[in-house]
């Protein structure tokens, strides 16, 4: 909602951040703020029976990473600025949150629909078994960092917990947690609207090896380290031992099992056909099991095109970010093969300095 788009490549590609931009940034942030991520790939397939008397399937594999984390306006400005702006006051550092999920989704489902005299019923449902990869999860509820108006210390308070289950290696099918999900939809279909609603990958995963815990729970005073100037090897700051001036900070903890929800999506979306040639107006709203989230609303218009063209735009506001704008192409061949491009944040690309948002996606579909 804050964090610009020209910032996040700046930083991506290990770029200096110029002081206005990270001004730019901090003027946007509020005393919450929310930032996240995803990076999903994967095959589905689905089979629709001739008539409304047979019922239809569908299978997914899916590799998906999820990041997401909640932060006080402070946090930013203590790390883009440093402390001494906070010189004679207390940055205000509570409520952090970060999660990293990554993890494999192997789903079945069926699909039925159900023919009515003025319009029809769609009902689908599925379930995946997830295996976890990888997760990173930080929770602060307090923590704070008062700086001497004549920089002599620091004071400040730190509660809070660090726990992890990662393997050094990204492999298909290693697991160190194992879950389940759910999916379902159920939409009516008449000939000018149409009302849907979609559940998509809600459950969890119970993490259960190569864990680690790390409690935060300390209240310290930094005065400083000593440095010898005339050390024998010529090295003032080798005497410095970080372990010590972090002491007391953390204690590492026996790792204990764990559970996380999955970042479903629950999603409500109605269209109107305006005309014959399948155009149409929508809108909807969708939110997402996830810490910083706040409900998307969004509104658009689709419409088929000449030599099996399609398009759509939208604009939304809320999820991760602020307002979005959307944009999506699509290109049939002959009934056989469909290409399909597609943004959700079109703002980022034409407006890097204000969007807060980047996103793409592409799929390839074929027709049996």
């Amino acid at each position: 909602n804050a964090i610009t788009s020209n910032l996040a490549w700046n930083v991506y590609q290990g770029k200096s951040l110029s002081r206005k931009l990270r001004e730019n940034v901090s003027g946007n942030l509020t005393k919450g703020n929310r930032v996240g991520a995803d990076a999903d790939y994967g095959l589905y397939a689905k089979h629709l029976p001739d008539s409304t008397t047979g019922i239809g399937w569908f299978i997914n594999m899916a590799d998906r990473v999820h990041a997401n984390a909640k932060y006080p306006k402070d946090l930013f400005d203590v790390a883009m600025f440093g402390n001494a702006s906070f010189a004679g006051q207390t940055a205000k550092l509570s409520t952090i949150e970060f999660n990293l999920l990554m993890y494999k989704q192997f789903e079945v489902g069926v699909l039925k629909s159900v023919q009515k005299e003025k319009g029809k019923w769609n009902i689908g449902f599925g379930m995946s078994l997830l295996t976890g990869n990888r997760n990173l999860q930080l929770k602060i509820a307090e923590a704070s960092l008062y700086t001497d108006p004549d920089g002599e210390y620091l004071e400040g308070e730190i509660h809070g917990e660090f726990r992890s289950s990662s393997i050094g290696k990204t492999q298909f099918i290693a697991a160190n947690g194992l879950g389940l999900s759910g999916s379902f939809s159920l939409g009516y279909e008449s000939e000018k609207f149409g009302i849907r609603l979609d559940a998509d990958d809600l459950g969890f995963i119970r993490w259960k090896k190569n864990l680690k815990r790390t409690d935060l729970d300390s209240i310290f005073r930094f005065e400083g380290v000593e440095v010898n100037l005339f050390s024998a090897d010529g090295n003032p700051f080798s005497s410095i031992n970080l372990d010590t001036v972090v002491s007391g900070f953390a204690t590492i903890r026996e790792g204990t099992a764990y559970s996380v929800a999955t970042p479903g999506r629950i999603r409500l979306e109605g269209y109107y056909l305006l005309n014959s040639e399948n155009w149409r107006i929508y809108a909807g709203i969708q939110y997402r099991i996830a810490a910083g989230y706040v409900p998307l609303g969004y509104i658009g218009t689709s419409a088929t095109l000449k030599k099996g063209f399609f398009i759509d735009g939208r604009f939304a506001y809320g999820g991760f970010g602020s307002w979005n704008l959307g944009l999506e192409v699509r290109k049939r061949f002959a009934d056989v093969f469909e290409v399909r491009l597609g943004t959700n944040n079109l703002e980022g690309y034409l407006l890097p300095m204000v969007g807060t948002s980047q996103s793409a996606y592409m799929s390839l579909t074929g027709f049996f």
